[in-house]
């Protein structure tokens, strides 16, 4: 068994590692002072047993970090605000109106899970199934909803469901939709995020198809982008983008004993329309 000296060796030769794959990726010379830098995190905010980073929510004064147990509050250069201890398994989260909206998929079952920014629990919606996948876009909230009925979710499908509620009362508004992009997929929705203008949503995609997908509020699919972003992906709020649409991506790094040992932070610009 290795000493706790031993495993903070191990991770602090893993971060500069991490950081010189994610930074080799990045394009910093045309990014304003505003905008935040890739930065790297390793177990003084994330919990051992916890997983993979599940999402991430970018809030003008701090980046929200999901595991499947534990959420982390980080200032924009890394540091540990707060963490706070979460159900098993809590998935993808987004920040919007100075709250924490997050998806706890448990037992068969879903939680469109509130809380303040102090991390405080605040509100709770419980659901028939489960759910990953999370944003709010004029006022309604876009939810990923699993594999639809007949689709075993670890097998690949094609058709997954996305539910709409209002973000306020947290009511279900629409009927249950049918979200096909047209390639498989895995475990249906990962991530949901917004520019604030279309939806972007990430999956477990099979066999090279592109695992972003950008669609409008009307779920009408407008293409999409070849880029492994599902353990978290967020648009940057207005100050931190630099006046562009930007968005910060998590990357998990494992250790030897296959528990998360790091996650690094770098971000994406779309440079092009997305394919179609």
């Amino acid at each position: 068994m290795c000493s706790r000296s031993m495993r903070c060796e191990a991770v602090g030769r893993l971060l500069p590692a991490l950081a010189a794959v994610v930074l080799a990726g990045c394009r910093l010379a045309s990014v304003p002072e505003s905008v935040p830098r890739p930065f790297s995190i390793g177990l003084e905010a994330l919990d051992p047993a916890g997983g993979h980073v599940q999402g991430i929510a970018a809030a003008p004064d701090a980046l929200y970090v999901a595991q499947q147990t534990r959420i982390a509050k980080l200032d924009w250069q890394g540091r540990v605000l707060k963490t706070r201890a979460v159900p098993r398994h809590t998935g993808d989260l987004c920040w919007h109106g100075g709250f924490l909206y997050t998806a706890l998929a448990k037992d068969g079952k879903g939680f469109i899970q509130v809380y303040d920014s102090a991390l405080n629990l605040v509100r709770e919606k419980p659901l028939d199934r489960g759910i990953d996948g999370i944003a709010i876009l004029d006022g309604i909230l876009y939810l990923g909803m699993g594999a639809a009925r007949g689709q075993p979710s670890a097998k690949p499908h094609r058709v997954n469901i996305l539910g709409r509620f209002d973000a306020c009362a947290l009511d279900e508004i629409a009927p249950r939709a049918e979200f096909d992009y047209g390639h498989e997929t895995k475990y249906g929705f990962q991530n949901i995020t917004t520019d604030g203008r279309r939806l972007y949503g990430t999956f477990y995609a099979v066999e090279g198809a592109p695992q972003v997908v950008v669609f409008d509020k009307e779920l009408r699919v407008v293409g999409t982008h070849r880029l492994e972003a599902n353990q978290g992906l967020d648009a940057l709020p207005p100050g931190l983008n630099g006046g562009r649409t930007r968005f910060i991506r998590a990357t998990s790094l494992l250790g030897t004993d296959k528990k998360i040992a790091a996650c690094a932070f770098d971000f994406w610009e779309p440079e092009e329309e997305p394919e179609r």
